[in-house]
Formats: C-alpha cells, sequence, structure tokens
C-alpha cells in the first residue's frame, strides 16, 4: 500500500487540462502539499493512469495531464500521464480531475499559459467544470471515439493547385495536397502547433494566436473578435480579390465556440478541408470520424461543452499574412 509518508518533499506537479483548439491550455504548477496529496490519490488507484496519447482526441475536452517536474522516483507512476481522457470510463480519474481544477485558483501565480491568454480565474474554471460534467454525462459516447488514420485519398495530384472560387467572380485561390505527417510526426510540432497554424499553413511552433503579430488579439471569444483579429494579421474575407502575388492564398473557415474557443479548417484538393484540434493530430475527418466535405455541416463537437456553433465565415490566407 502506498502511503503519502514514501514521498519525503511535496511533489512539484505540472497540471495541463487538455480542452481548447485555438487558445493554448489551461496550465499552472501545483508547488506545495497539494502535489504530494494528488500523487498518493493516484498511487492508491493506479488504474486511472493513461497515456497521453490514449483517449478521446477530438474537439472538446480531452483529458487532464500530469507531469512529475522533480526526479523522484515514485514507482509505479510515470513521469507524464493522462487521467479522465477517455480511454477507461473509470469514474474516479474524473473525480482527481475535478478535485485539481476545483482548487486551481490558488495558483493562479503560477499560471503557465502564454501572454494570459487561459489565466486561472473563475471564468476559466467555469469552463473546465462545465467540461468535466458534459465528459461525464456523454462517457459512453466519448468511449465509443475512435482515433482513425485520414482517409484513404484518390491517387496524388499535383502538390498545389490553383482553382476558381465558384462563389466568387474572378476570384482565385490555391489547394494543397493533404499532408498531415507534417503536423503529425514529431510530438514537439504536433504539440506547439493549433488549428490557427494549421489554417494559415505555417508551423510557428507558438500556438499561434489571432493578433498576436499584429499586436492586437481577440479580447473575448466571439466572432467579431477573432475575426478582427484574424484580418488585422492579414486574412481577407472571401471574395476580396487577391493578386498572384499572394500566392498561396488559402481557403479557411473560422468557428466560435462562443464565449470560449475558436477553430479553423482549411481546404484541400480531392473536394475536402483539414484541421488540427490543438495540440493533437490534424486530420481530415469530424468529431463523428467523417470526411469533411463541408465544414458548416460536419460534427464540430456535439455532445460536448465546446461545441463549436457559430460560423463567422470563410477567408483567403495569402502570402502577407503573418502569424505568431
Amino acid at each position: 500500500m502506498f502511503s503519502i509518508n514514501l514521498l519525503k518533499q511535496n511533489a512539484m506537479l505540472k497540471i495541463t487540462v487538455d480542452i481548447f483548439s485555438g487558445r493554448p491550455n489551461p496550465s499552472w504548477i501545483i508547488d506545495d502539499d497539494r502535489g504530494k496529496e494528488i500523487i498518493a490519490q493516484i498511487a492508491r488507484n493506479r488504474e486511472v493512469i493513461a497515456k497521453t496519447s490514449e483517449g478521446y482526441s477530438g474537439l472538446g475536452y480531452r483529458g487532464t495531464i500530469i507531469e512529475l517536474l522533480g526526479d523522484d522516483n515514485i514507482r509505479g507512476i510515470p513521469g507524464q500521464f493522462a487521467i479522465a481522457n477517455g480511454s477507461s470510463k473509470n469514474t474516479e480519474g474524473l473525480n482527481i480531475a475535478r478535485s485539481i481544477v476545483d482548487q486551481m485558483l490558488r495558483y493562479e501565480k503560477t499560471n503557465l499559459d502564454l501572454y494570459n491568454l487561459t489565466p486561472l480565474n473563475n471564468e476559466i474554471q467555469k469552463i473546465l467544470l462545465e467540461s468535466l460534467d458534459s465528459y461525464e454525462k456523454n462517457i459512453d459516447s466519448i468511449l465509443e471515439y475512435k482515433e482513425q488514420i485520414p482517409k484513404p485519398l484518390p491517387p496524388f495530384g499535383p502538390t498545389i493547385v490553383t482553382v476558381a472560387d465558384p462563389k466568387c467572380p474572378n476570384c482565385r485561390y490555391e489547394e494543397g495536397r493533404f499532408n498531415p505527417n507534417f503536423w503529425n510526426a514529431d510530438a514537439n510540432v504536433r504539440s506547439r502547433n493549433n488549428c490557427y497554424n494549421y489554417g494559415r499553413n505555417w508551423r510557428t511552433d507558438t500556438f499561434a494566436q489571432p493578433g498576436r503579430y499584429s499586436g492586437q488579439m481577440a479580447s473575448s471569444m466571439t466572432c467579431a473578435q477573432v475575426k478582427a483579429a484574424a484580418m488585422r494579421d492579414g486574412l481577407k474575407q472571401r471574395c476580396t480579390l487577391l493578386p498572384q502575388t499572394e500566392y498561396s492564398r488559402w481557403l479557411v473557415a473560422l468557428f466560435i465556440a462562443p464565449g470560449r474557443d475558436y477553430h479553423w479548417y482549411r481546404k484541400h484538393t480531392n473536394g475536402f478541408w483539414g484541421h488540427k484540434p490543438g495540440g493533437t493530430a490534424a486530420r481530415n475527418y469530424d468529431n463523428s470520424g467523417k470526411l469533411i466535405t463541408n465544414p458548416e455541416t460536419c460534427d464540430r463537437g456535439v455532445g460536448t461543452y465546446l461545441n463549436y456553433t457559430d460560423f463567422c465565415g470563410y477567408f483567403y490566407a495569402g502570402r502577407s499574412v503573418k502569424i505568431r
């Protein structure tokens, strides 16, 4: 039986709640005796431990990640692992995750998120707690979710083609071949780039945010704010005539989970769209595992607390668009 006394000092932990697609995930350091209590609780319930690569990986809450920041060798406890991530129906992991979030405001000064985009405050805590409630309510459908490889593609054509936009006279944009390995093969690339990186097709390794490059990010998670921030980076509304000097001009779509987060999609050759939910793998299928032929009608998180319901429009992301 594990005893809390086996830890001679407080266990310093990094907590990350994997939930957002566009915004950085809430992340903080537990640097007091609470860390020792959490590890003791997990050691008594080792079945809650899951690999971070396992479980649910769609839009919405995907699990709570715990990392040990010291070199304490605690038998049976890996240096990094996930709990309540949809890999099992075990309720104790959910209870531990909820207790961690319940006390997160104690660690406001240890917040690790860039530029305070997801500060440890009452608003973020409310989003996390309600997402955990939604996770518990929908656990059966979450357990049915199966990570899928991208759908088989037709024979490869050109890497990139210029097409006439059927919605806009005289407008043209580019479609690129679906290339998920660029984003997925390296774990660091996958974790440091989000849906905005994917939409713009620019790896920055900064979890890019609309408006960060131009110096004014969105002040709230609304269509008006996120759209304006992205346009300050240089995106143009669809049907804005872009010259050939803007090649490559990607067609992208923006959606909002009102008050919570945003999500981008990009059009590819072969008639489908790709996207990348946060630090997870790039893919060309939706939350139901179906190929995305229309982002407006695909499953964007129905049944989860983070349902990206608000369609904000289509945009061209040309060469002059800068993101950071």
